[in-house]
């Protein structure tokens, strides 16, 4: 039996162990807990995201058009990143069954209806909200790309399923599958703190040292490239701020220029090359050329997406004589300061939406805000990691509350999530205490979980769907006007105090915020009835700032 199975399947069992409020409703069906709990595992590791920041993405269930989970983020202007999934768990360990080719065939028709706004769909709440959200994106001129996740417990999906998607997209460079499986989520589950490698370069390179560091710029194969991701996986990417999405114009380019024989060669003339750091590297300094590289804690901090695609065009072309083929290479040894690192990153990262948590991760602030909620009897996480349970708070997670509730920016917090490191850090984290960032996060939580709570009132539900970012706003606000306080006088002093009237008044308080923005969005429209209103201009509405000014 394959170890890895058995490693993975016991991790799944350790997911509705550790959540059993998340799987109340397959309380009494396992097979449903043990199909919610993989996808949550793949979804997790795919996207390199803690489980309680997965748990907002999923839509698995009756007539969830196709898709189990999906992740959207605007990525510069214009231009939409949708990342979908389905998963299909093997029960019987001992075999090696294909992703179903009927499945895969079902993926490539769900692209089709959800990114053509003329056909009607029948969906369930949640996958209702995420197909109105990229429909409303469509509808303002933006571009999608689309990267569907296919993951299970087995082998690749056969011949005739990949007929299904070249028959469709084999000319669509918007559109990528991704086959994603056990052995690719261990390498998440198993990550190492540090690597440690042997870089092979080709030809002659440059070998210079200055303010007591040192950089070699030199050349290397795509084959290596291959190679060490090959071993590593993402693990190469923990620095690198650029999350891989799958496809796009770039990365599609890139695979183009691999696979064509005449410009194959040409490669390292076309590309911008790969930034890796490490903390020291050893060579031999007699040797002329082709030097082995022995580095030090190796991380890819800019070059991820070229160095992503490499992998998967090698793997998918082992026909092709790529031994010719390099590309550019800057190797800088900076030892192990944290502000050196994030000055290079953020420098070679400059031109593209950066995610930088895990760089932040050392900020003081960071740690204070761990100290903080654990003597409030909560966990923070400062960084990233495989943990399974739910109930903790991420920094991703507290930093969407934050910027939505107390900053009043619900309309940003929503899609500008690779930007909560970066642009908004200080105006996120600047004089949170951990008082304040934890009551953000608790009503951040329960307008989530009223989100999906079905309304009688058809004019309620007609926004509900959409506005759990917005009426979350509203609710801190009104708690801070009960308490006559601002939020920087919330404190550990008054912190118990305020969460037993929170949690006392949880439905009134959502109740009076929801009926706050009822009124506003009926004079917004101009509507007395907010259902004939379009589920795609209703979304929209949550993305503009007059209306969510007009709100508060």
């Amino acid at each position: 039996m394959d170890i890895v199975k058995q490693i993975i399947d016991q991790r799944v069992n350790k997911v509705i162990e550790e959540n059993p409020s998340f799987f109340e409703e397959f309380v009494n069906d396992n097979e449903k807990q043990i199909s919610l709990a993989f996808l949550l595992l793949g979804v997790s590791a795919y996207l390199d995201i803690d489980m309680a920041e997965v748990v907002q993405y999923i839509t698995d269930g009756g007539n969830d058009g196709g898709f189990d989970a999906a992740y959207i983020a605007q990525s510069g202007e214009g231009i939409l990143n949708v990342v979908l999934f389905q998963a299909k768990y093997i029960r019987n360990l001992e075999k090696e069954n294909n992703f179903p080719a009927n499945a895969v065939e079902k993926s490539v028709n769900t692209i089709k209806n959800i990114f053509d706004s003329s056909r009607q769909m029948e969906l369930n709440d949640k996958s209702r909200i995420t197909v109105d959200e990229i429909r409303s994106f469509l509808a303002d001129g933006v571009i999608p790309y689309v990267t569907f996740v296919l993951i299970n417990n087995g082998i690749k999906w056969n011949q005739d399923a990949q007929n299904h998607i070249n028959n469709e997209f084999t000319s669509q460079k918007q559109v990528e599958f991704v086959y994603f499986n056990h052995q690719d989520i261990i390498k998440y589950v198993n990550k190492r703190d540090k690597i440690d490698e042997i870089l092979t370069l080709s030809g002659i390179a440059i070998k210079e040292d200055f303010n007591y560091k040192e950089v070699i710029l030199g050349r290397v194969s795509v084959k290596e490239i291959a190679r060490i991701l090959d071993i590593y996986g993402d693990n190469l990417l923990d620095k690198n701020i650029r999350k891989y999405l799958g496809i796009n114009a770039v990365n599609k380019a890139i695979q183009d220029t691999l696979i064509d024989d005449a410009k194959r060669s040409n490669f390292f003339f076309y590309n911008n090359g790969i930034t890796m750091i490490c903390s020291d590297f050893k060579y031999n300094a007699l040797q002329k050329d082709d030097w082995k590289v022995q580095t030090k804690s190796l991380q890819i901090i800019n070059g991820g997406q070229t160095c992503k695609t490499i992998y998967q065009v090698l793997k998918d072309n082992s026909d092709i004589d790529f031994s010719d083929t390099t590309v550019l290479l800057r190797l800088y040894a900076v030892g192990s300061d944290e502000s050196v690192i994030e000055g290079i990153t953020r420098a070679t990262n400059s031109q593209n939406p950066v995610d930088f948590r895990d760089l932040k991760s050392n900020d003081e602030m960071q740690h204070l805000l761990e100290q903080g909620t654990k003597e409030l009897g909560y966990t923070y996480k400062r960084r990233r990691d495989n943990q399974t349970n739910t109930d903790a708070i991420p920094s991703s997670v507290a930093a969407e509350s934050v910027f939505a509730i107390w900053r009043k920016k619900p309309h940003l917090a929503k899609y500008k999530k690779s930007e909560f490191f970066n642009m908004y850090y200080n105006e996120i984290f600047d004089d949170l205490s951990a008082a304040q960032m934890i009551i953000a996060v608790l009503i951040f939580r329960m307008c989530d979980s009223y989100r999906k709570k079905i309304s009688d009132d058809p004019g309620i539900q007609a926004q509900r769907r959409y506005s759990h970012f917005l009426i979350a706003t509203i609710i801190g606000i009104n708690v801070l006007n009960h308490f006559s306080i601002s939020v920087h006088q919330i404190t550990h002093k008054n912190f118990f105090e305020i969460k037993k009237y929170f949690d006392t008044n949880r439905d009134e308080l959502y109740n009076t915020a929801e009926q706050h923005l009822l009124t506003h969005l009926k004079r917004y429209f101009n509507k007395e009835s907010l259902e004939d209103i379009d589920s795609r201009t209703m979304a929209a509405a949550f993305r503009r700032f007059d209306f969510v000014e007009s709100v508060f």
